[in-house]
């Protein structure tokens, strides 16, 4: 785990450089309206992907013998899956283009209709990689392919395409990894669907379609109200704060917890309990995330202003509210992996479409108000996920009352050390946008070293598992030193 962690996260690393460096340049290439275009048209993409995208590599990850026969049999559905959404989206875009009279919605709608396509090819051998663990080739490939994407999106902004850039970047990169993965694995692919066995998988696919489909279907649907009612510009500024936002939680909490959730899942096949895992991942996930989260909410607007640039700065108040609303979801984090794991979805899905109602609702209320009160919207969203979700998670992972709290104490401690500093410059200077750089950097250095003095103080796990990483490099250092001398 510790392996398939670093090689994540390592990746991750120079895929968020590459990332965040490209979105801040075609930022400055398209303005917030060409960028609701394409908020609003993945919107409806989200939409109709909700209702044919089963999540089937769960299956195979989850799943304890693997055979031919399984594969191809959850190849054959998430196949028959992937044509259907191509289909609806092509047909989507067609009829927004040429009936509603939206000509750039519908373009991108049909343009993103590739993406399945291509997807057919790439899953079978990436899942499998997943299983196995080998997050290496993982890593490689998704750093080509982030480069490839970058790349491409930026020169497309910059040739002029407008709102069809950041549709034309992955779908380049989907190319590259489709091709390298079949290439890699051309023994084992499997490219015969069948009819027989299919049930269960099918089953499972509209379970886990209803667990992660209500909230994205919120998402999607809160999308196209703001667009509606405040227009595309204004859903461009809040699409720029969710996308920002959303760096932070796929790099950083989403990436350690696909990789957890198959160390969990093996831990519960092989010893009956995943409580070791899970408590020390969320000692370890809140220890490092809270302070970013609320660092980004206190500095939201000199970072907009710095990266973006004033077109941009109605975006700021919407990702400060929305890095407290991940904040709050952090408290019941791995809620997902533990209902999925403990095969009580049903329970999950009930509690999902409970939190989604909660959580449109009151994004459509500040709809009708301005951006930032809509991004509101999603903080209440996360309140009601903490008050649902947290009374189960004792039970699920087997820890004992007042475990979870005392992690989540010490972890907040880590966060009001790390955020004191750049909370109190923000406060000296009148939360003004223009603050200096160099004093931001200054803040949030001093916040580092107090957070890190805290976690040796204490001796937090953290620093045992810098400790194991700087050992294996300098033992490969050393490996490397000698090889050269011979």
């Amino acid at each position: 785990m510790r392996t398939s962690l670093g090689w994540s996260y390592g990746g991750q690393a120079f895929t968020f450089i590459v990332t965040f460096a490209s979105s801040v340049i075609v930022a400055r290439l398209l303005g917030p309206r060409e960028m609701g275009v394409f908020a609003i048209a993945m919107a409806t993409y989200g939409i109709i992907s909700i209702f044919t995208s089963l999540d089937i590599g769960t299956y195979l990850l989850r799943e304890g013998e693997m055979t031919k026969a399984l594969i191809r049999r959850v190849y054959t559905v998430h196949t028959a899956m992937n044509l259907l959404l191509a289909l609806l989206t092509f047909g989507a875009g067609a009829i927004t283009a040429y009936w509603g009279g939206e000509r750039e919605i519908g373009a991108v709608l049909m343009l993103s209709a590739v993406g399945p396509l291509l997807g057919i090819f790439e899953f079978v051998p990436s899942t499998l990689y997943r299983r196995e663990m080998n997050y290496g080739v993982l890593t490689r490939v998704g750093m080509v392919r982030v480069v490839i994407t970058s790349v491409t999106i930026v020169a497309c902004a910059y040739g002029g395409l407008g709102a069809l850039s950041p549709v034309v970047g992955p779908l380049v990169a989907g190319v590259y990894s489709a091709t390298y993965y079949n290439i890699r694995r051309r023994r084992e692919l499997i490219f015969r669907p069948t009819r027989e066995g299919l049930k269960p998988i099918v089953v499972f696919g509209f379970q886990m379609m209803s667990i992660g489909g209500v909230a994205s279907l919120t998402q999607r649907l809160s999308e196209i109200i703001l667009g509606r009612m405040l227009g595309l510009a204004a859903l461009g500024l809040y699409s720029r704060a969710a996308t920002l936002a959303s760096l932070v939680w796929s790099n950083v909490y989403g990436l350690a917890t696909g990789v957890l959730f198959v160390k969990m899942s093996d831990d519960l096949r092989d010893k009956g309990t995943l409580r070791d895992t899970f408590v020390l991942s969320i000692r370890l996930i809140t220890a490092v995330i809270w302070p970013l989260v609320i660092g980004l909410a206190v500095l939201a607007r000199p970072a907009i202003h710095i990266l973006y640039g004033e077109q941009w700065m109605g975006a700021a108040a919407p990702l400060s509210i929305l890095m407290i609303g991940q904040f709050v979801a952090l408290a019941f984090g791995m809620n997902w992996e533990l209902f999925v794991l403990r095969r009580e979805t049903p329970t999950l899905t009930r509690y999902e479409l409970i939190r989604a109602v909660i959580g449109l609702g009151s994004f459509a209320v500040g709809s009708l108000f301005s951006v930032t009160a809509a991004a509101g919207g999603r903080l209440i969203e996360s309140i009601s996920g903490y008050l649902l979700y947290r009374p189960h998670i004792d039970r699920l992972a087997e820890t004992e009352r007042g475990e979870i709290e005392r992690v989540l104490g010490e972890s907040l401690l880590l966060t009001a050390i790390a955020v004191a500093p750049a909370f109190g410059l923000m406060l000296w200077k009148g939360w003004a946008a223009d603050t200096s750089p160099l004093l931001i950097a200054a803040a949030v250095a001093l916040g580092g070293a107090g957070w890190f003095a805290v976690l040796v103080v204490r001796d937090h796990p953290l620093v045992a598992e810098l400790r194991k990483v700087l050992d294996k490099l300098g033992a490969l250092r050393g490996a490397n030193w000698s090889r050269g001398e011979a």
